[in-house]
């Protein structure tokens, strides 16, 4: 998405940045700042400031909320029957029981970022040290992969594959449709993110755009639009009107011990030369 704002894409009134990269898009004046009169449905204070406050940039607002979740990782536990809970299992069960049928995202901040914590690194991690110990991990697992993609739901539900990187969402949608699948936070932490609504700087039509926003972000829009796709809000207001299950449901609302040590993703890491080399290896290998 950045690559094509770059090149000067245009024609979106809509974007939605993830929390990390919102910095680097408007360093590069890629987005306009937002005119909060065209977004009356937006209420900062219903939503945790832990989870929205890099929508803003030296205190003007390029991006309001749109839902968060986590990064971990899916299993169809009538194949894999390990149990497997951290990161150093799920690698382990891919070059070892499982060969052939695990899956890790085409994105370097989430396939290397939970190399680095098979090692127990921050999932942010930019030591060159670490970020060679994660290529070695990441290299020694390539022959053993079903695939790098991020598009791995059809692979999980055909069977092909059966264990994958996964995102909550994906992770509800995977086990609406097959209620063996199961998604696992790995116990030394991983990521933790927050999902944007953004509107670019060269959009042929804000008006459209800002409209389009406000309505998703009605609570009552906004509460049908989680049932649907199994992404958590960050509006309190939305929340109140979810049913029971959704909000006890542990894939969209995590126990806190195994949110503690989550990391939001890092300003400047998909930027980061390091690991875009580091990656290219990988898929290249």
């Amino acid at each position: 998405m950045m690559a094509k704002l770059q090149a000067g894409a245009t024609g979106w009134d809509v974007i939605v940045p993830t929390n990390y990269t919102i910095r680097d898009y408007v360093g590069q004046k890629l987005f306009q700042p937002l005119d909060m009169a065209q977004l009356p449905a937006h209420d900062p204070s219903a939503a945790d400031a832990r989870f929205t406050g890099e929508g803003t940039v030296d205190g003007t607002v390029y991006a309001v909320p749109k839902d968060w979740g986590t990064t971990g990782f899916v299993i169809n536990t009538e194949v894999v029957t390990e149990n497997p809970t951290s990161w150093k299992e799920f690698w382990d069960l891919a070059m070892g029981a499982h060969t052939g049928k695990a899956m890790v995202h085409d994105y370097q901040l989430t396939t290397i970022g939970n190399a680095l914590k098979y090692y127990g690194y921050s999932f942010n991690s930019i030591d060159a040290a670490e970020l060679a110990k994660a290529e070695e991990l990441l290299l020694a697992a390539k022959p053993h992969l079903f695939g790098i993609n991020s598009d791995y739901k059809p692979s999980l539900l055909s069977g092909d594959a059966a264990m994958s990187i996964c995102w909550t969402g994906d992770a509800v949608q995977l086990r609406r449709e097959n209620a063996a699948m199961a998604y696992v936070l790995g116990r030394e932490g991983g990521e933790i993110w927050t999902d944007f609504y953004a509107v670019p700087a060269d959009a042929p039509n804000p008006k459209a755009g800002y409209a389009l926003i406000n309505y998703l972000i009605t609570p009552e829009v906004n509460a049908k639009e989680v049932m649907f796709h199994g992404y958590p809000s960050t509006d309190s207001r939305t929340n109140a009107l979810l049913p029971k299950e959704l909000l006890e449901d542990p894939i969209l609302y995590p126990a806190a011990e195994l949110l503690a040590p989550l990391e939001f993703g890092a300003t400047g890491l998909i930027t980061n030369e390091a690991r875009a080399e580091l990656f290219a290896r990988f898929k290249s290998a």
